[in-house]
C-alpha cells in the first residue's frame, strides 16, 4: 500500500510542476512524453523504450524528449496505466497479463500456453502489423488507450526460493505469487499451488519474508532484477508469455502534430524489430547468468511438459465462456 501511495504522489507532483501538458500547446513547444514500465533498466522491454526514445529524438530534431522511469517508480502496470487514462502520464507499458484490467478482450493473453515457443515471431507480428493487433487498439481505444509500441517478453516459468520443484507433484502446497489476473491465479491452483496476487513492484518484499516462495520468471529477467540472490529453483515450462504494450493517452494522441505522429510509429516499429531480435541472446545470456550464480534449473522432459498442459486443461474449460471469442480466434490464426 505505502509503494502504491509513494507512487500516487509522485504523480501527483509531476502533475503540479508542470510537467502535463496542455494538449493545445503540443505543437508550440517541446513535447515531453513520459513512459512508466516495471522491468528493470537493462531488460528486455526497457532496451526496447531506450531505443524508442532514441530514434523519437533524433527524428523529432529535439521536438520531442522521452523520459523513462522503470522499475514501477510510478506504480504497477494498473496504478500507471489508470494514471495514463486520466490524463496525468502520458505512456505506461502495460503486460497483457494486466490488460485484463483495462478490457477484457485482453482476458484471452493470460491463458496457459496461449502461444507456442515456436510461433512466437508469427503471434508477435499479428499484433503489432495484423488484424489482432487492430482488434486490440479498437477495444483499448474505448478506454482511453492508444497501443503503439509491442514489446516482447521471454517465456515465463516458475521459480522458486526453498523447494528444488522437479515436476508437477512437487508443485503442491507451494506458495505462489500470482498477477491480479484471475487466469493466473487459477493457474497455480490448477497445479496445486497456493497463489498470492501481487503487484510485480511488491514481490520482492513478500519473496524476502516468505510471505511467498516462488514466481513466474525467464532467464532474461532472472538476470536483469539479479534474482539469484534469492531464487535458487527454476522449472522450466515456458507456459506463460506476456507481452508489454506501450500505451498512450488518447487524447493526448490525438492533440500530437501529424508529424509527430507517423515519428512515433516509425520509431516505435523499428524499436521494437530491434528488441524482438535481441530476445534470443538475451536468454542464452540469462540461463548462463543463472548456472553461474548457482540457480538449478530444471528442464522439463517432454512427458512432463503434456503432464503439465494437461494439469491446465481445467482452466481453459473454466475460462473459455469468459474469453472473446474474436480474440480466441484472431490469436490463434496468428500461429496458423
Amino acid at each position: 500500500m505505502r509503494k502504491i501511495l509513494f507512487s500516487l504522489l509522485i504523480l501527483g507532483l509531476l502533475t503540479a510542476v508542470g510537467l502535463s501538458q496542455p494538449l493545445s500547446a503540443l505543437a508550440a513547444k517541446k513535447i515531453v512524453i513520459r513512459i512508466s514500465h516495471t522491468g528493470a533498466a537493462d531488460n528486455e522491454f526497457s532496451q526496447g523504450y531506450e531505443k524508442f526514445k532514441e530514434l523519437v529524438e533524433a527524428k523529432s530534431d529535439g521536438r520531442v524528449e522521452i523520459k523513462i522511469f522503470p522499475n514501477a517508480v510510478l506504480g504497477s502496470d494498473r496504478v500507471a496505466g489508470e494514471a495514463v487514462q486520466q490524463g496525468n502520464l502520458e505512456v505506461v507499458s502495460i503486460a497483457t497479463n494486466i490488460m485484463s484490467s483495462f478490457t477484457k478482450a485482453a482476458l484471452a493473453f493470460d491463458m496457459p500456453y496461449v502461444c507456442e515457443e515456436a510461433k512466437m515471431d508469427s503471434y508477435m507480428r499479428a499484433l503489432a502489423y495484423g488484424e489482432l493487433g487492430e482488434y486490440l487498439s479498437e477495444q483499448l481505444g474505448k478506454v482511453g488507450l492508444v497501443p503503439f509500441m509491442y514489446n516482447a517478453t521471454a517465456m515465463r516459468s516458475y521459480v522458486y526460493t526453498k523447494k528444488d520443484v522437479k515436476s508437477l507433484a512437487d508443485m503442491k502446497g507451494v506458495k505462489i505469487r500470482a498477477t491480479p489476473s484471475p487466469i493466473d491465479v487459477a493457474n497455480a491452483k490448477a497445479v496445486g499451488m497456493n497463489p498470492t496476487a501481487l503487484a510485480f513492484d511488491a514481490v520482492y518484499q513478500a519473496l524476502q519474508q516468505g510471505t511467498v516462495d516462488g514466481e513466474l520468471l525467464s532467464f532474461t529477467s532472472m538476470m536483469s532484477f539479479d534474482r539469484a540472490e534469492i531464487i535458487k529453483y527454476m522449472l522450466v515450462s515456458k507456459h506463460n508469455f506476456p507481452i508489454h504494450i506501450g500505451c498512450m493517452n488518447k487524447k493526448f494522441y490525438d492533440a500530437l502534430p501529424e508529424d509527430i505522429k507517423q515519428i512515433i510509429h516509425e520509431s516505435a516499429k523499428e524499436a521494437q524489430e530491434y528488441e524482438w531480435a535481441i530476445m534470443q541472446k538475451l536468454e542464452a545470456d540469462g540461463l548462463e547468468y543463472c548456472r553461474k550464480n548457482g540457480v538449478t534449473v530444471n528442464f522439463m522432459t517432454p512427458e512432463q511438459q503434456a503432464e503439465l498442459k494437461q494439469a491446465f486443461q481445467k482452466v481453459w474449460d473454466e475460462f473459455m465462456p469468459q474469453l472473446d471469442p474474436k480474440m480466441v480466434e484472431l490469436i490463434s490464426a496468428a500461429q496458423k
